[in-house]
């Protein structure tokens, strides 16, 4: 880290200074579950930008997009998007479904890892070909500034951690079942809690019933 705060650009990848620079590199992990959640999420801003580029999100692509988003791979693009378009882009999500597979997977060897990681960058990057507009052109994917921070952490980070916690597996790191008991915890608050108000004389609060139903 001391070598970051010195010069930002020390390590490839990075530009500028830490934002927590007294917390070290080794100290922090990334969740594989917000990964898996905020790289999806941008790569269905891109698409859903590129629809609204050409005029072409409307009811019935929200219908099949919101219908497409109750699965995490394998996602059918054809029905929005031209076939040759749609086959291009769905190689980098199933390509980003592997890496979130052995992301999880403790036997995954870090150095493999990377190398996968950075093709599919590579992939995520793939340039246009030839002159818009004329016979021939082939549209690439995206550019530089579309990658996020997290995009960022998939392909320059991840392999240190699962070097460093190969014992244990980054999955062993997962917040997925702390999220799971927010999601509950809200679904209840709302559903079958008088939210602390009710009648004066049985008011309650709104943790203690959600404490009552869970013992």
């Amino acid at each position: 880290m001391g070598k970051l705060v010195e010069k930002s650009n020390y390590y490839k990848g990075h530009s500028q200074k830490p934002l927590f620079d007294m917390i070290p590199l080794n100290h922090w992990i990334p969740d594989e579950l917000h990964i898996m959640l905020r790289i999806t999420d941008r790569l269905w801003s891109l698409v859903i930008a590129e629809l609204m580029e050409y005029g072409l999100f409307n009811d019935f692509a929200r219908k099949i997009i919101i219908k497409e988003m109750e699965r995490i791979k394998f996602f059918d693009l054809s029905k929005i998007l031209s076939k040759i378009r749609a086959d291009m882009i769905q190689n980098l999500w199933n390509k980003f479904y592997e890496l979130y597979i052995k992301m999880k997977d403790p036997l995954t060897n870090a150095e493999e890892f990377q190398n996968d990681a950075k093709n599919w960058l590579t992939l995520f990057l793939t340039p246009s070909e030839g002159i818009p507009n004329t016979q021939g052109f082939k549209k690439g994917l995206y550019q530089p500034d579309n990658i996020t921070p997290y995009i960022h952490v998939l392909v320059y980070h991840i392999s240190e951690f699962i070097m460093i916690h190969q014992k244990w597996g980054l999955k062993s790191f997962s917040c997925s079942g702390v999220e799971k008991k927010y999601h509950e915890h809200v679904s209840y608050f709302f559903r079958k809690t008088l939210k602390d108000g009710g009648k004066k004389k049985s008011q309650s609060s709104a943790i203690i019933e959600i404490l009552q139903h869970e013992n």
